[in-house]
């Protein structure tokens, strides 16, 4: 009997916690950790179907999974409420999640169609919580069936604009971006531990770098008359200025890689993501290409994010080098 009690207490202040007032602390974790909670038993084949979409593979990384999935019921979170990325899977039945939602997501009608319901900042500062609540278990396979690629994107997007912005707050505490600013007429605003290299500036290439891991950003910027803004002119440039200022660095086209259109500084851009491979230096890794066309200043600008990091997860990592990248942003000409 004390046993049970003991148990059944702990499931109600776990509760209470996750539903109470507003955050006290600031998330925790990793860009690529995600918590999953759901109903337990009732909602088993749902949570394994979310926690597949969620740990699917990035081809460009290699096969490494989008997400490193933790998956509990609200009453054995314990101390996992205070994670940086938390999805609810849950029905209007009367379980575990939908007390929660009731308490802490009023913006969710009961029984309306299933749907990812989206709030920040609910158990800890920072935070990304995602709900999605159907009638039945069937109709929440069904929305993740069909809906399944849009749920990994958004959390990808939320951890990569979170970081976004505390660097941006932070570069212009820090006077970093108004620096380049004046200096290149861009900005960019790198984290904490990396060297500044200007050696080619005067040819529009200059370079971040940190080590172990080796991750590097350059930008390139240059003339834009006469260039048609196309995947091959970016993979052939970035080969140009790769083999030229990176030891021969080359695109490993053996390799999966894509090429995609993208909103990037406020313009639309290519992007290309990849592996970067050095047959002298014998190394390679992950990469991502930004380029763009920016009319004020008749210029193409180039922002490459890329990682050397052998026996460690990547997934983490490009996350956090691709924020670094989009914090980058072209000011207008002085007149």
């Amino acid at each position: 009997m004390m046993r049970l009690r003991t148990a059944l207490l702990a499931t109600v202040m776990i509760l209470s916690c996750l539903s109470c007032s507003g955050p006290v602390v600031t998330a925790v974790g990793e860009s690529n950790d995600l918590i999953v909670m759901h109903d337990g038993r009732a909602t088993d084949r749902a949570a394994a179907a979310a926690v597949a979409l969620m740990e699917s593979e990035v081809s460009w990384l290699l096969g490494e999974p989008a997400f490193s999935t933790t998956l509990t019921t609200p009453s054995e979170a314990r101390d996992l409420a205070n994670r940086r990325q938390i999805l609810l899977i849950g029905t209007w039945t009367g379980g575990e999640v939908e007390r929660v939602v009731r308490r802490r997501m009023p913006g969710l009608e009961p029984g309306g169609p299933p749907r990812l319901h989206v709030d920040r900042d609910v158990w800890a500062k920072g935070q990304f919580v995602g709900t999605i609540m159907a009638r039945d278990e069937a109709e929440l396979l069904a929305f993740l069936g069909r809906g399944g690629r849009d749920l990994v994107v958004a959390y990808e997007n939320a951890a990569v604009e979170r970081a976004v912005d505390k660097l941006r707050s932070d570069g212009r505490r820090e006077g970093v971006e108004a620096a380049l600013a004046d200096r290149f007429g861009w900005s960019i605003a790198p984290p904490t531990g990396y060297e500044f290299f200007t050696t080619h500036a005067d040819r529009g290439f200059v370079f971040f770098r940190r080590t172990r891991p080796d991750r590097n950003i350059f930008i390139s910027w240059f003339d834009a008359e006469g260039v048609q803004l196309t995947g091959d002119f970016v993979v052939a440039k970035r080969e140009e200025l790769t083999g030229q200022y990176y030891d021969g660095d080359v695109i490993e086209r053996r390799r999966p890689f894509e090429i995609e259109s993208v909103e990037f500084a406020g313009h639309e851009a290519l992007r290309v993501s990849g592996w970067w491979g050095n047959r002298e230096l014998v190394g390679g890794g992950p990469f991502r290409t930004y380029c763009f066309h920016e009319p004020s200043r008749r210029r193409i600008y180039m922002v490459d994010a890329s990682l050397f990091a052998p026996a460690l997860d990547k997934t983490s990592l490009m996350r956090n080098l691709d924020a670094f990248a989009r914090t980058f942003a072209v000011h207008a000409p002085r007149p």
